[in-house]
């Protein structure tokens, strides 16, 4: 086992016996009070209420805390987010999930916390012991407690300290992955669960694409309105009045006109249909559809794309239009100078990030956010904003990559 490993194992322990030691004085007396208060009045409702707010915030503590220290991440349950927070706190306190999670919080945690670090450091301790007996070993009067003189008592020592030694970071590891199964087992999700919120996860992304394709359809129905059907008309009543004239010079200058209302809605509606789905993403790929995007952006934009192999149309799709709404936020909300578009595949997804030096305070639900979130979250992507104040706008998203 190596060092590093060593050190993260023997810290996990270490904290689960810290950690659960104070749920263990935090939970208690909150309980030994609430409880006889909710018995004799609603009064110790808000106790009741407080534990079992602790016990769900310590069960994310400790996802994270695995994911950190031992670099195992497991889902835990989600919080209720329909009706009022009386309503939500009601239907949590209720369910078996946060049941588990206080069973993990008051004596899970504690007792095996604290058996595990008595017995991993109670091994650390014996081999420092031992293995320093040299040092104070010459000291002891008369016989060693072993019945031996100090030369044969000094070999006894190291060896069970070097035995020690060697059995401190196994026996740490073990007890980190009993520990750690304890917390998967308390306090990940079951299957009805994960079922239950998956169908939950599927309902807000079928009703957030419903309206991101209402919204897309009503924005082509007012590009074709306000665009290109007013260039078709103009240019119908300009071609009308050059058959009305007798002035062939007239005439002329009128077909001028509209041979360039023509030209102007055709590129009306080109841009129009790159809107819709480009032919550049169909024909080329998202590497060379993304880098006209950045090239037609009025920021300078940095491209860098890695992608060895081209991924499902639908997620190319999804990609790009990310990409084409990031960089119009940098164009008109930003304020930014530079920025920078990454794309590359990393595993099974596609990682696409967009950087701007802008003034930042982007927020996932302005800005056409929203509507790029729930295409995102339809195929089991990912998307995440980090934009502080005056400090730029990073944008980044993660789909399944499928060919």
């Amino acid at each position: 086992m190596n060092v590093r490993r060593m050190i993260e194992t023997s810290t996990y322990v270490a904290l689960s016996a810290a950690i659960g030691f104070i749920s263990f004085l935090i939970l208690v007396p909150t309980l030994a009070a609430g409880v006889p208060l909710l018995l004799l009045a609603l009064a110790g409702a808000p106790l009741i209420a407080g534990a079992f707010a602790y016990a769900h915030l310590l069960a994310r503590l400790e996802r994270r805390r695995a994911a950190a220290l031992l670099g195992v991440e497991f889902p835990t349950r989600a919080f209720p987010r329909e009706g009022s927070v009386p309503v939500r706190a009601v239907s949590w306190m209720s369910s078996r999930g946060s049941w588990l999670e206080m069973v993990y919080a008051l004596i899970a945690l504690p007792f095996v916390g604290w058996l595990g670090g008595t017995l991993v450091f109670g091994a650390w301790g014996a081999a420092i012991g031992l293995l320093s007996y040299p040092l104070w070993g010459w000291a002891t009067p008369g016989d060693d407690i072993f019945g031996f003189s100090y030369i044969p008592a000094l070999f006894l020592h190291v060896l069970l300290g070097i035995a020690a030694l060697g059995a401190a970071p196994w026996l740490s590891r073990g007890v980190a992955a009993v520990q750690l199964a304890m917390a998967r087992l308390l306090l990940e999700p079951g299957e009805r669960e994960r079922l239950s919120a998956r169908v939950d996860t599927l309902e807000e992304t079928r009703a957030g694409m419903v309206a991101a394709a209402d919204a897309e359809r009503r924005r082509i129905e007012r590009d074709l309105h306000d665009g290109a059907q007013q260039r078709l008309v103009a240019l119908a009543m300009t071609l009308g009045r050059a058959r009305a004239t007798d002035d062939p010079v007239h005439t002329q200058r009128l077909v001028a006109e509209a041979h360039g209302e023509a030209k102007e809605a055709l590129v009306e509606l080109r841009n129009l249909a790159r809107g819709i789905h480009p032919a550049v993403l169909t024909d080329r790929g998202l590497d060379a559809a993304v880098s006209a995007l950045a090239a037609r952006c009025p920021v300078p934009v940095a491209v860098d794309v890695d992608l060895p192999r081209r991924c499902s149309p639908g997620t190319e799709a999804i990609a790009y239009f990310f990409v084409a709404e990031a960089l119009t936020n940098v164009a008109k909300h930003a304020e930014a100078s530079r920025a920078w578009l990454t794309a590359e595949l990393q595993g099974d997804r596609l990682v696409v990030e967009v950087l701007d030096n802008g003034i930042g305070g982007a927020e996932l639900n302005g800005n056409g956010l929203v509507g790029l979130r729930d295409r995102v979250r339809a195929v089991d992507g990912e998307m995440h904003v980090v934009s502080p104040l005056g400090h730029g706008t990073n944008l980044r998203v993660e789909l399944p990559c499928e060919r």
